[in-house]
């Protein structure tokens, strides 16, 4: 049997920081894929050099039960 779990963070290294900590819970040979995602907060036309628009960053963790 396979689970999914899901974490959200709008800064980049939490989110990783959270992953980690479940990843150390997890029993060797468990794990199947982790899956990041980033997804802009505001539609913006700004392209001023070094300007990034907010995130929000998800990860999904697929592993063994």
């Amino acid at each position: 049997m396979y689970e999914v779990e899901g974490f959200q963070s709008i800064d980049f290294a939490e989110l990783i920081r959270k992953v980690n900590e479940f990843l150390g819970t997890l029993e060797d040979g468990k794990l199947i894929d982790i899956k990041y995602n980033a997804t802009p907060l505001d539609v913006s036309s700004h392209t001023e050099y070094g300007v990034n628009p907010d995130s929000k960053y998800t990860a999904l963790i697929i592993f063994k039960k």
